[in-house]
């Protein structure tokens, strides 16, 4: 099973080396960049944790939230421009959160028309109302996406990895882990009759860890896919557009570095992970 599924990764995966920026280069598309953090969701599957409450607000057993983390993350990269985008108790993460002042940066707000219109319609109405400008960089990053190795370096490593894919003509860069665990218990079978067992194995195929980045070119496509009037993510709609039209480059970071924090056993896998 094994030899087989390292044989598909080689059949699906390959990835290049992103080039390196200069300090100079990074700092001005820092300034030049605007962090959406995608924070507007119900997390049915961690209310038995949260009791309810919006879990990018919701405090972990050392006062820290998820959203915070995030914000610190790229704020010590350099990077200090943020827009919230919000619908279900977003009134939490604004008190939560403020103008950003209190973390030493900027926070904007905007929120879902009336109902929840999904992380496309969600971007497409910030840019309507100007708060994701039409002229910077965008990263949307989803809180509960929690890096929690490399962090420091993650900011640039992602805007590299895109500046990379800018040049072979790309609008949009998926942040991917090459592997992920698959959640059963595998098997072999042959014939009917079961050959080998294999707990969790690694399945390799390039999976969207929930950061995506974003140039400004990219925008219009937002007005012309999104309707406000429905529900629709940007990974359905967006995406299939941009790989038809070889725009939609893939960049790779370890999959240690990440966890997806949306039901109670990857909130304990993070505690873990956080030594709390």
């Amino acid at each position: 099973m094994k030899k087989a599924l390292e044989n598909l990764k080689k059949e699906i995966a390959s990835f290049s080396v992103s080039k390196k920026l200069s300090d100079e280069k990074w700092k001005k598309i820092a300034d030049n960049c605007v962090v959406a953090l995608m924070a507007g969701g119900m997390s049915k599957r961690f209310s038995s944790v949260s009791g309810g409450e919006n879990k990018n607000s919701f405090k972990l057993p050392n006062g820290d939230t998820m959203v915070e983390m995030i914000i610190r993350m790229y704020r010590d990269a350099g990077i200090k421009n943020f827009v919230a985008l919000l619908f279900y108790k977003g009134e939490d993460i604004e008190k939560l959160l403020g103008d950003g002042s209190s973390l030493g940066v900027n926070i904007s707000y905007s929120y879902d028309p009336e109902k929840p219109v999904g992380k496309g319609g969600a971007v497409r109405h910030a840019l309507d109302n100007g708060s994701i400008p039409k002229d910077k960089y965008l990263i949307v990053h989803n809180p509960d996406d929690v890096i929690v190795e490399g962090s420091g370096e993650f900011p640039r490593i992602i805007v590299e990895g895109h500046m990379s894919g800018v040049e072979k003509g790309a609008l949009a860069t998926v942040v991917t882990v090459s592997e992920t665990p698959h959640p059963y218990t595998g098997m072999k079978v042959k014939d009917g009759m079961v050959t080998q067992i294999e707990m969790y194995p690694i399945i390799p195929i390039p999976t969207h860890i929930g950061v995506t980045v974003f140039s400004p070119d990219v925008f219009p496509l937002f007005e012309e896919l999104f309707d406000l009037s429905k529900k629709s993510d940007f990974e359905k709609v967006l995406f299939p557009v941009l790989s038809n039209r070889k725009q939609l480059f893939a960049l790779e970071v370890p999959s240690n570095a990440w966890i997806a924090v949306n039901n109670p056993k990857s909130y304990e896998e993070l505690l873990k992970v956080l030594g709390i």
